[in-house]
């Protein structure tokens, strides 16, 4: 079973009860010899390097070698199933054993995690404060100035692109080198896709609850909904409306981007297994020829390379549909993926090897995977990588861009965040729901879940505030911002 956000925190609390106790140093004398919070003993033992990103095995091994050969020493890297990891970092957070670096499934904010002093600041070598000078926000990536991590992966992408099977879309008459479609057009190619006769058009992955979250929010954007995002991940507390601050879960353009995947089974178009597969699923039952469209991230020809290596030449990708084919969607800023634990005896090593991380030619390797785009898109240029994969990031490069957020502007949003409990049904419950034929109205859902998630971040913005933190609810408002823009460091 994996934690929930107040276990962690329950969690963290101990452990810096034992973090304290353990540290010279005192809470009330911050350090600010920007050298981080780790302890200052001479680095012993191997560097204990935890993450979840089984696809960046070639990129880190790589990385760590280097560092290995310039004498910084040996990393172990540990890599963990996403629904295992936070449960491994509870237990070490529990226990007073947490490796030097890891990933971030605890479920705690980034905030957070400096606030509780579970983490420690790293320094930089000259050439990477160079390189990450304008990809680091206040309050995500640096506190009070002292950087603690590193964005490795681009904001500019999402989890909706279209991928199609080439004959199939040639056959009816649609045309595979547009780089947008329209919703209409969506329609009428995939009813003539079924009408050939040799498979159903779209395959969905309805079982997959958090990925229909994803889905609906990019097609409400893609359907004109400005939106402000905490970080380029997408949760429902996350995702707010920049003129009012408010959640608009219910608005016009999430019940017609609903509507349009509605169409798609009304229209007969669906492959009927769809109700219970997961992306995972969903794919390989694409891939076998069940059905011919598909919408995914930009790791789908990275996946088929490794599992259907024969259907990847077959493939091509556009981007999202789009009532007017102009589908412009945006992504707050992307987080950091590693962390230095503040009880690292490493805390020099961990500045090199965050070093190490800004360098082009680890934006290459990165790229080289086919995953989450790097930071740095231009680097996929110079990677061996399947035409489907520049495309992909191409279209990311045209129609992708940076929303405001309000964790950037406020890091106490951050608590409020942590202190909000999950309604349930979840948006992505609802979607599963209406699509499956449980929920009959969507208007009617969508409008309980809002009032539910708006009255619950009420609850918890009282609550963070009686703590004594300053923040309200103008901190989730962005006068001025228009989807198609970006919003960037000077904005704030």
């Amino acid at each position: 079973m994996n934690p929930t956000r107040r276990t962690m925190l329950g969690a963290s609390a101990a452990a810096l009860t034992a973090t304290l106790a353990a540290c010279s140093r005192s809470s009330d004398s911050p350090d600010t010899s920007g050298t981080g919070s780790g302890t200052d003993a001479a680095p012993t033992g191997t560097l204990q390097w935890w993450d979840h990103f089984e696809p960046l095995e070639s990129a880190l091994t790589g990385l760590f070698e280097d560092f290995a050969t310039a004498g910084g020493g040996e990393v172990e890297r540990t890599v963990y199933n996403p629904n295992e990891m936070g449960q491994a970092l509870q237990l070490a957070l529990g226990s007073d054993q947490m490796p030097d670096v890891f990933s971030n499934l605890t479920d705690i904010p980034a905030p957070a995690l400096v606030s509780r002093e579970l983490v420690g600041a790293v320094t930089l070598d000259s050439q990477a404060q160079s390189a990450a000078a304008d990809l680091l926000f206040e309050g995500m990536h640096t506190f009070d100035g002292a950087v603690y991590s590193i964005p490795l992966f681009s904001h500019q992408q999402h989890s909706s692109l279209t991928w199609f099977d080439l004959d199939q879309v040639e056959r009816a008459g649609g045309d595979p080198e547009a780089m947008t479609i329209t919703w209409e057009e969506f329609r009428r190619l995939a009813r003539a896709i079924t009408a050939n006769g040799d498979m159903p058009a779209w395959v969905g992955n309805l079982a997959f609850t958090d990925r229909l979250e994803e889905q609906i929010v990019d097609l409400a954007q893609a359907a004109g909904r400005p939106l402000a995002f905490n970080t380029a991940g997408v949760s429902a507390p996350d995702v707010t409306d920049p003129a009012t601050g408010d959640y608009v879960f219910n608005s016009e353009e999430f019940i017609e981007a609903l509507e349009f995947l509605a169409s798609l089974i009304a229209d007969g178009v669906m492959l009927g297994a769809s109700t219970s597969l997961d992306a995972r699923d969903a794919r390989a039952r694409w891939a076998a020829g069940d059905a011919a469209i598909f919408f995914d991230g930009p790791w789908n020809p990275g996946v088929l390379s490794g599992q259907f290596p024969d259907f990847l030449p077959q493939v091509s990708v556009t981007n999202l549909p789009s009532p007017d084919g102009h589908g412009y969607t945006a992504r707050g800023p992307s987080s950091g993926q590693f962390w230095m634990s503040a009880t690292s005896g490493h805390v020099d090593g961990v500045g090199t090897l965050f070093s190490l991380l800004t360098r082009p030619e680890f934006s290459t390797a990165l790229a080289s995977n086919m995953d989450q785009p790097p930071v740095d898109l231009a680097a996929v240029a110079d990677a061996d990588v399947d035409p489907t994969y520049t495309r992909a990031i191409d279209i990311f490069t045209d129609w992708c861009r940076l929303a405001p957020s309000p964790l950037v502007r406020n890091p106490a949003v951050g608590e409020v965040i942590a202190q909000m409990e999950e309604i349930r049904p979840s948006l992505g419950e609802i979607v599963q729901g209406y699509l499956g034929g449980n929920i009959d109205d969507a208007s009617a859902a969508l409008t309980t879940f809002n009032d539910a998630i708006s009255a619950e971040r009420d609850r918890a913005i009282d609550a963070v505030t009686s703590d004594g933190l300053e923040v309200s609810l103008a901190d989730w408002e962005f006068s001025g911002y228009e989807l198609g823009a970006d919003y960037g460091p000077d904005r704030y």
